[in-house]
């Protein structure tokens, strides 16, 4: 091998020992780039999750509270049915004291009629 062969040699194993040392120097550039996104994510992953838990909370009571609101809708419908049925045996009861009024403005007014004819004759 010549000097100059050998020098082109040894400058090619030194061009690629610098690109090689160029591109390790590359890859952790990028790694610490990508271990500050990983921790971005874990950060807004931790974020979420308890973001879900709050709202999972939320949708816990909203399931209590509903359930509540049921129940005292079940318990407001059996006292309008009470207060349906008692209306109607007030209705019954007011049409049968117009009734008994009835028949006893009847007897008023027919005996005021006949104290008028008694008098009258």
């Amino acid at each position: 091998m010549t000097n100059e062969e050998m020098e082109r040699t040894l400058q090619f194993f030194i061009d690629q020992q610098a690109q090689f040392a160029a591109d390790i120097q590359q890859s952790r550039e990028l790694q610490v780039s990508y271990h500050e996104i990983l921790s971005n994510l874990q950060n807004q992953l931790s974020r979420l999750t308890d973001a879900t838990l709050t709202i999972v909370g939320m949708l816990g009571k909203l399931a209590d509270i509903q359930e509540k609101t049921e129940a005292c809708l079940l318990g407001t419908d059996a006292k309008v049915s009470q207060l349906a049925e008692s209306h109607t045996r007030t209705d019954v009861k007011l049409l049968e004291t117009d009734d008994r009024l009835n028949a006893f403005i009847d007897v008023v007014e027919r005996y005021i009629s006949e104290r008028k004819e008694k008098g009258d004759g």
